[in-house]
């Protein structure tokens, strides 16, 4: 191997490390984003954010299996910089936090739409019991004869 396509190949590497870094501060941000439209039950602004959210996902992957390729290539021959050394742990480190705010917005998530099902129940409830009492006295009043006289 030549010292240039060993030059070219790490370049490589380390352009991938910065797509991923990249990639993973977008996933990042827009997370934040989720995390205040599932905060404020805004259930449009969720889905528009998650789609983008999909789009950066799919990237990254792609990224990390480009890069993982290029590792197994390379084997012992690959060489990046310190500072993409230092990038890519920090891309650990960020898939980490990523991963974890994403459990957490599950969490969000679910205890949110129970908390409307449990909404939706009593209002339900509320209903049925409100149609009942319109019921009965619609009932009352087509009989004529149940009415309780206190003149007396």
């Amino acid at each position: 191997m030549s010292i240039d396509s060993s030059k070219d190949w790490n370049e490589n590497m380390e352009a991938i490390i910065d797509r991923r870094f990249e990639l993973l501060q977008l996933l990042l941000e827009l997370t934040v984003q989720q995390e205040a439209a599932i905060s404020d039950g805004h259930m449009n602004e969720l889905m528009r954010v998650l789609s983008q959210k999909q789009r950066a996902v799919e990237q990254l992957v792609q990224a990390s299996e480009q890069l993982k390729a290029e590792r197994a290539r390379l084997g012992e021959a690959h060489r990046v910089s310190e500072e993409h050394r230092q990038r890519n742990a920090k891309c650990d480190e960020m898939h980490r936090e990523l991963m974890a705010r994403e459990q957490a917005s599950e969490e969000m998530l679910t205890n949110s739409r129970d908390e409307v099902a449990a909404q939706l129940q009593q209002n339900d409830g509320s209903r049925r019991a409100a149609q009942g009492y319109g019921q009965q006295a619609n009932r009352g009043e087509s009989s004529g004869g149940s009415t309780l006289d206190l003149s007396q």
